[in-house]
């Protein structure tokens, strides 16, 4: 199947590569350009796809590729770092992630997903930071900050403040694309969320979905997220913490007409577990269940859809 993609220029040095409908593993990408080389934020889900993407940065510029930027653990982001011959950078949660994907040596998506995961590779990263990094690219800075549990335990933002612009990886799901907080913390995912809202940039590259030129796609995922906190505190007091069960009496409400709204069933397990006071971002235990009831649902999504 082709992915249509699209390369956006955003300013005149940063330009964003929008795959799809933000679908999953359709996930987006950047590059910053330099006098003397570029930065690349986030690689693809496959060969495919980035040579796409370093096609594209080859049609504005032949200068060469020096920091390769992650941010964050999720596989789609990761899995063909291989192919920019780049020193990466990712947080310190990311990479141990990295290094236990390469240890298992296993595709852990093929056969769940119908999609094509031709050359890819977990590749551990070059650099790791903790809290915050600068790199000074010509007479500007391209700042790093990590912002604790959110979409997953090592979401990193990518800040532009000459350019005001700011790549959020995936602490923003352009809507209609939905939020996705299973691996995470929701209310890190929020306070993420509102962190974003109070810099001072005009343009919000999300990891998935359409480019955001105000706050309003951060504002949104924002209140779904709550939305979700708020429905499963309502099913706790009802004795159901059952996100299966909960994932089809809800009543989306005008979040029902958002792309993988599937995943409900992931953020409610993940809300019902914060409930609990169980540690933000722990591994649930049924996490694989989780995942294999989100495709089914998304399947009948689809099926009911073709008639």
């Amino acid at each position: 199947m082709e992915i249509p993609f699209r390369f956006e220029r955003i300013t005149d040095n940063v330009y964003a590569f929008i795959q799809g409908d933000g679908d999953w593993f359709l996930s987006n990408a950047g590059v910053i350009l330099g006098k003397n080389y570029i930065v690349v934020i986030d690689s693809l889900s496959n060969e495919k796809m980035a040579r796409n993407f370093i096609h594209e940065i080859r049609k504005i510029t032949e200068k060469p590729i020096k920091f390769l930027i992650n941010t964050h653990e999720h596989e789609d982001h990761i899995w063909t770092n291989h192919l920019f011959n780049a020193i990466t950078i990712c947080h310190t949660n990311c990479r141990v992630k990295t290094l236990e994907g390469k240890n298992r040596g296993i595709n852990p998506y093929e056969g769940i997903f119908n999609l094509d995961f031709s050359g890819w590779r977990y590749t551990p990263q070059d650099i790791s930071i903790e809290n915050e990094m600068t790199i000074y690219l010509d007479d500007s800075e391209i700042r790093i900050k990590y912002v604790g549990y959110a979409h997953t335990t090592s979401d990193i933002y990518v800040y532009l403040p000459d350019e005001k612009v700011v790549f959020t990886g995936d602490l923003l799901f352009s809507p209609p694309c939905t939020p996705f907080a299973l691996m995470g913390y929701i209310q890190g995912y929020i306070n993420a969320l509102d962190n974003l809202a109070g810099l001072n940039a005009d343009v919000f590259i999300p990891g998935h979905g359409e480019v955001s030129y105000d706050r309003k796609a951060l504002y949104e995922a924002r209140d779904y997220l709550i939305f979700v906190k708020e429905e499963a505190r309502k099913y706790m007091k009802q004795g159901i913490d059952d996100p299966i069960k909960a994932s089809y009496d809800i009543n989306l409400g005008k979040y029902d007409s958002w792309k993988n709204k599937e995943r409900i069933i992931g953020n409610l397990a993940r809300a019902f577990s914060e409930l609990k006071g169980e540690p933000p971002a722990s591994k649930l235990k049924d996490m694989d269940k989780i995942i294999l009831e989100m495709i089914k649902y998304k399947s009948r999504i689809e099926t009911s859809h073709n008639y």
